[in-house]
């Protein structure tokens, strides 16, 4: 169980989870939940008041010279790159730093800087670059080394959907090659195409922690039909239906998928009618999460 406090307010508390090698977690909750806090006790930036920490099974404030061989991370509030230096030239000091091979680290770097299109801003400053430029060059740095554990923090802020697109791939990489992968984000785009696993922090508290599906199932089981027909609808009173509305010959139906699905709401009124159509919908899952957090109610799920 881990606890950390800012001044006796504390941000993060009773938390206590395992994240298995060559995992992908997405780190979700609202602002001041706690998610850059986590990552940063993970990296060994920050000691908890309470609690243990292992990261790569050691502790990652007491190691930290091991660690740092062997993690790779990007904050949102970290500046990454000095102004006074090329992108190219910070690039070669990090390669030197860590003893990269020179011929892996040049073959890797025009990849990376192609997929994340950035060649062409190797040898500019920093300060000359836009959010989004500055963004695919840091994302560049951090995919660069060949690391057993990657830590993002918002890494798609500044993108674009092309650069997000580039982004995923990189990752996909990664996980190909069995890195285990931490991403903290509030774009629930980036949560639903990377990550195997999603930890949601609640006011410093963990909330959730499992697979997609089972945050799903747990927390957004929400869906919508809607059903054009011909014919007479049956009596589905039986079923656990939430809201149901006709017009003419088009139904709508509301239902939680844990009690109902839409398999069976579909076999019943086949029974009796022609299916024309069918679109089911599920709450997505962003919203549900900001319903979790009062920001949207529970009718502006769909």
């Amino acid at each position: 169980m881990v606890i950390f406090d800012y001044v006796n307010k504390f941000v993060l508390h009773d938390i206590d989870i395992h994240i298995p090698r060559g995992v992908t977690v997405g780190i979700i909750g609202a602002s001041g939940a706690g998610k850059t806090t986590f990552l940063k006790l993970v990296s060994g930036l920050l000691k908890p008041e309470l609690g243990r920490v292992h990261t790569l099974r050691q502790n990652p404030v007491d190691n930290k010279s091991k660690i740092a061989k062997r993690i790779s991370v990007l904050f949102s509030d970290i500046p990454v790159y000095e102004d006074n230096l090329t992108i190219m030239d910070h690039l070669d000091e990090i390669r030197i730093m860590y003893g990269m091979n020179k011929v892996e680290f040049e073959t890797c770097l025009m990849k990376i800087s192609h997929e994340l299109n950035f060649s062409e801003l190797l040898h500019s400053k920093p300060k000359s670059l836009s959010l989004g430029q500055k963004r695919r060059a840091e994302l560049g740095l951090t995919l660069l080394r060949d690391a057993d554990l990657y830590i993002f923090d918002e890494p798609c802020i500044g993108l674009d959907q092309n650069g997000k697109a580039a982004f995923y791939k990189l990752i996909d990489d990664k996980k190909k090659k069995g890195k285990t992968i931490l991403v903290s984000s509030h774009d629930m785009e980036d949560i639903s195409r990377i990550a195997d696993r999603v930890l949601l922090l609640d006011k410093g508290a963990l909330a959730f922690y499992g697979s997609k599906e089972e945050l799903y199932k747990s927390m957004a089981p929400m869906e919508e039909s809607y059903i054009e027909f011909e014919g007479t609808i049956p009596d589905i009173s039986d079923l656990e239906i939430e809201r149901y509305i006709l017009e003419n010959d088009k139904l709508t139906i509301q239902y939680n998928s844990n009690h109902v699905s839409s398999k069976e709401v579909l076999e019943r009124i086949c029974l009796h009618s022609r299916v024309k159509s069918v679109i089911v919908r599920r709450a997505k899952l962003g919203d549900t999460i900001k319903q979790l957090n009062g920001e949207v109610k529970k009718s502006e799920l769909y």
